[in-house]
């Protein structure tokens, strides 16, 4: 039986996705290099755990600045849209998972009217449709409630910032995420924020930076709920 909600005010989550909601294991970071690559002349490679936390902007900006090339952010977006273009495939050919029983949480979460769900992510908005589509979560989350990174929204704090701004008077905002920079993000913002340990970060990494909560990888719903009775 799932724990009893009690919260003060109602609550909008805001999810990131890599680490938290899915894991690619790395069959969207090949198409991603090849893009820059395509663009740079010159072949890149991408650290994943260096980047971990990084919107798909500010991995392009340090990619091609590892190679001496500065790009303005529409060149960025062109790049962007040429990986968009090549995800498919390479999520087709790859091992793309949804984490532990995610869709049983966000299930159970869609049916308590005091929570709403979103997306706060630095995926590049069409690069995380076609994540989420593959994997069978798209239909969880509405397209006005889908913050990723543009132009105008290029590093995670502003992608943060922008989904705070849509809160109603009634709500707290929460951000789930796996990577320090959920959690600086969500600080930065004045929003709660709970960490995951089902990224490429343990449980200690995460907890340097003083979450408001960690919940351990094969963490339950009625682990998050309980978690968001403590915070809210």
């Amino acid at each position: 039986m799932v724990a009893e909600l009690k919260l003060l005010k109602k609550a909008k989550l805001f999810w990131d996705i890599d680490g938290t909601l899915l894991r690619t294991n790395g069959a969207a970071a090949l198409p991603f290099a090849k893009a820059v690559s395509e663009y740079a002349g010159v072949e890149v490679v991408i650290d994943r755990k260096k980047l971990s936390g990084f919107t798909d902007y500010e991995i392009a900006i340090s990619l091609l600045g590892s190679i001496g090339i500065t790009a303005n952010l529409k060149d960025i977006t062109l790049i962007l849209q040429n990986y968009a273009e090549k995800l498919p495939a390479a999520l087709n050919s790859g091992v793309v998972k949804k984490i532990g029983h995610i869709e049983k949480v966000l299930e159970t979460l869609l049916r308590i009217t005091k929570i709403e769900l979103a997306v706060g992510t630095g995926n590049f908005l069409p690069g995380a449709k076609i994540k989420l589509n593959h994997v069978g979560l798209m239909n969880y989350f509405n397209d006005d409630n889908l913050f990723c990174a543009s132009e105008s929204y290029w590093s995670r704090d502003l992608i943060i910032n922008n989904a705070k701004n849509s809160l109603t008077s009634d709500q707290v905002g929460i951000v789930i995420g796996d990577s320090p920079k959920d959690i600086l993000s969500a600080k930065a913002c004045g929003l709660k924020n709970i960490a995951v340990t089902t990224g490429g970060h343990s449980y200690n990494e995460l907890g340097e930076y003083k979450p408001d909560l960690i919940l351990r990888e094969e963490w339950q719903v009625e682990d998050l709920i309980n978690g968001m009775n403590s915070l809210v």
